[in-house]
C-alpha cells in the first residue's frame, strides 16, 4: 500500500510539472508579441520565481527517488550535480543582486530543446512504468544537467574575472 501511495505521490508530482511546463513556455512566447506597459510586474515575477524555487525541490526529491530505484550507480552523480548547481545559482543571484549579473539567457536553444526531448522520453517512460526506459534516460538527463553547471560555472568565472585585481 506504501508503494502505490509512494507511486501516486510520484505520479502527482510529474503531471503538475509536465502541465506547468506547457502553459509557461506559451505565455513566454505570448509576451513576446504584446506591447510593453506600465504594470505591478515585479509582484507577478516574484510569485513566478518562488513557484521555481519551490517546484526545484520537489523535482530534486523526484529525481533522487527515481534514481534511488532505478539508477543507484547514479544517486551520487546527482547529490553532486544538485549541489553544485545550487551554489553556482546562490553565487550567480548574489551577483545580480549586487549589479554584477545582467539579464541575460544562460540556457541555450539547443540545451532548452535537448531538455524538452528528455523530459519528454522520462514521461513516457513512467507513465509505461518501463523501468529499463527509466533507467538509461535518469544518467542521460543527469549528464544534461552537468553541462548546464558548466555553463553557470563559466558566467561565475566570468564574474571573477571582471573583478578588479587588488595588487
Amino acid at each position: 500500500m506504501k508503494k502505490i501511495h509512494g507511486l501516486f505521490i510520484i505520479m502527482q508530482l510529474l503531471v503538475v510539472f509536465v502541465v506547468v511546463q506547457g502553459p509557461l513556455s506559451n505565455i513566454v512566447s505570448a509576451e513576446e508579441a504584446v506591447e510593453t506597459k506600465e504594470c505591478d510586474c515585479y509582484k507577478d515575477h516574484a510569485k513566478h520565481k518562488d513557484f521555481h524555487k519551490y517546484m526545484r525541490v520537489h523535482k530534486d526529491f523526484y529525481f533522487e527517488l527515481l534514481t534511488e530505484k532505478y539508477a543507484p550507480e547514479s544517486a551520487e552523480q546527482w547529490k553532486v550535480i544538485r549541489t553544485e548547481r545550487d551554489l553556482l545559482m546562490k553565487k550567480l543571484s548574489e551577483a545580480k543582486k549586487r549589479g554584477e549579473l545582467l539579464h541575460g539567457e544562460v540556457k541555450s536553444e539547443e540545451w532548452k530543446e535537448q531538455h524538452h526531448f528528455l523530459q519528454k522520453q522520462l514521461t513516457k517512460a513512467v507513465k509505461e512504468r518501463d523501468e529499463e526506459k527509466i533507467s538509461t534516460i535518469l544518467p542521460q538527463i543527469f549528464s544534461h544537467y552537468e553541462e548546464l553547471n558548466k555553463v553557470f560555472q563559466q558566467r561565475v568565472n566570468s564574474l571573477s574575472s571582471a573583478e578588479p585585481q587588488a595588487d
